[in-house]
């Protein structure tokens, strides 16, 4: 069953210009995240365009037009993390993905307020089915900055998430609520590196099942030795065990 995704990640004024860069692609090169294909990055778009300069300085300017107060460790930006499930997402042709992200977008700009939002852009540059990052500056109706009023608490960002929910199955009914975190316990999950490992774990874990599949007498050495790699490639540091284990294995049976 699809689930409409919705994760936030707040940040403090150190994480701003990081966030920025990797959504706005920013970056010549991504070697450090191999899921970014920057030939596809042409196929990306805003549907709200980033600031003239930078997000820095157009929270800076927001939040003194506000007359906000700050801290050292106030939080400066809201990071959320738009898609849907990867098997609802990918078979949605592309009109119709983006209705799905601006219906996304209509509902954060209502609780959030438009004029509070400094950038979504739609990422199809990556191995992860497509999302949107929308990042906003947490300024109040009454112009403080406090993401923890926004947001809430554990009850509230569950709300959020039953809310959410019922906008976007309004259109699409096949999407469903995933369990509450008031019933599972769980904390609130990060927004963008946990759901792509997830995206790379379901990868991997199809790749090996693939790999390991009409084994038999005469195959099983290679199709062994498949799944080892293929696990090998994901966890480099098992490599050495792993080439150890199956030599042994190797020795054993000769």
């Amino acid at each position: 069953m699809p689930y409409a995704i919705l994760r936030f990640q707040k940040r403090k004024a150190g994480g701003v210009a990081a966030c920025e860069r990797h959504n706005e692609r920013k970056k010549e090169a991504y070697k450090s995240n191999p899921d970014i294909d920057m030939e596809r990055s042409k196929n990306n778009y805003h549907l709200v365009a980033p600031p003239k300069y930078t997000y820095k300085k157009e929270i800076n300017r927001k939040v003194a037009e506000a007359g906000c107060r700050t801290r050292k460790d106030s939080v400066m930006m809201v990071e959320t993390l738009i898609t849907a499930s990867p098997e609802f997402m990918n078979q949605l042709p592309p009109e119709e993905q983006k209705a799905y992200f601006t219906m996304a977008l209509d509902f954060i700009s209502e609780r959030v307020g438009e004029q509070n939002i400094l950038s979504a852009v739609v990422h199809m540059d990556e191995r992860t089915p497509p999302h949107m990052h929308l990042c906003f500056v947490p300024i109040t109706p009454d112009n403080k900055l406090s993401a923890k009023t926004i947001l809430g608490n554990q009850k509230s960002l569950s709300e959020w998430q039953t809310a959410y929910h019922e906008r976007m199955s309004s259109r699409w009914n096949q999407l469903e609520r995933g369990q509450s975190s008031m019933e599972t316990k769980r904390k609130h999950v990060p927004p963008t590196w946990l759901y792509k490992l997830g995206g790379r774990l379901d990868k991997q874990y199809g790749e090996i099942v693939s790999a390991l599949s009409d084994i038999n007498a005469f195959n099983a050495g290679k199709k062994r030795d498949k799944a080892l790699e293929l696990v090998a490639a994901w966890c480099p540091k098992w490599r050495n065990s792993l080439r150890k284990s199956a030599d042994s294995r190797r020795i054993s049976t000769a």
